[in-house]
């Protein structure tokens, strides 16, 4: 049987997640972190007793281009082999923006250190300190590439992450349109306990605007019932 084609697009996500700065004498000295203390929210508030994934961002003193962050990326991967995805981002809270290369798919927390590291002698210099930041609200924006399968009808299967699946969407929203066009979508308890991210990629000189949907044992249906949904309040 022939295998599903995978298309492999280059865009960026943004979210919204509660967030903690890590204080941890095991972690590399003079070096912020922050992580998602409740990844995927929407979902995982819902439905208790699941393992959440580890997300983690390495706050970084400036802006560094996207080449570097790859390139230093794959560098590492050829170093430690360990399982590691990196994307890079940005995280904006109380106003203020700081540049992150986020980090996820960790099979033991303790391996974060060695990353800070690598990523150190990679020629990465770290915000040493910032605000104190425990449990507050922020924006994530990431620039990563896409590995999906298409399902038709506008659906796609993330075959890099489980649980992840996109739809598309006729038309750019903000991000504070998408919040509202979200909480009314959420109403219809036919399509309870998943998470929701705005996403987009680039494709034939254009852009595709899409919604993320993370839900455990998320069906095709399931997906297309969302993105019914979701087309259903946008008119």
């Amino acid at each position: 049987m022939e295998k599903p084609s995978v298309i492999e697009r280059f865009g960026g996500l943004v979210k919204e997640e509660s967030l903690t700065c890590l204080d941890d004498k095991s972690m590399m000295p003079h070096a912020c972190m922050l992580e998602a203390i409740a990844p995927f929210s929407g979902y995982y508030n819902d439905v208790r007793g699941a393992m959440k994934p580890i997300y983690l961002f390495l706050v970084l003193d400036g802006y560094y281009p996207l080449e570097k962050i790859v390139r230093a990326t794959l560098a590492i991967h050829q170093i430690i082999k360990k399982p590691f995805d990196a994307a890079a981002g940005s995280v904006t809270l109380f106003d203020h923006t700081c540049e992150v290369i986020r980090i996820r798919d960790l099979k033991q927390f303790d391996d974060i250190r060695e990353l800070q590291v690598l990523y150190a002698e990679h020629g990465f210099n770290y915000r040493k300190k910032m605000r104190k930041i425990s449990n507050d609200k922020g924006i994530i924006k990431l620039r990563k590439f896409f590995y999906l399968e298409p399902a038709g009808d506008g659906l796609y299967i993330d075959r890099a992450q489980p649980h992840h699946a996109y739809f598309t969407i006729p038309r750019v929203l903000e991000f504070e349109e998408f919040r509202e066009v979200t909480k009314e979508a959420k109403y219809d308890t036919g399509i309870l306990y998943f998470d929701a991210a705005y996403a987009w990629f680039y494709e034939d000189k254009g852009i595709k605007e899409m919604v993320r949907v993370y839900r455990e044992n998320l069906t095709l249906d399931k997906l297309k019932a969302i993105r019914d949904r979701y087309l259903t309040v946008m008119k």
